[in-house]
């Protein structure tokens, strides 16, 4: 029952880890697509400048 406990402490720290580094993860990708919008159609430029992303 200890281990069993100890193993479930272990996957629910490992999960929260994952989760504190989903939000960096997500911003760096959301700037790479709009660095890659704007510099493959400046027409796009103003629309996302617009939504200030």
């Amino acid at each position: 029952m200890l281990s069993r406990t100890a193993d479930h402490l272990f996957w629910m720290s490992r999960y929260t880890e994952r989760a504190g580094d989903m939000p960096q993860a997500f911003a760096g990708r959301a700037h790479q697509l709009r660095e890659a919008l704007v510099t493959t159609s400046p027409k796009y430029a103003k629309r996302v400048s617009a939504f200030g992303v």
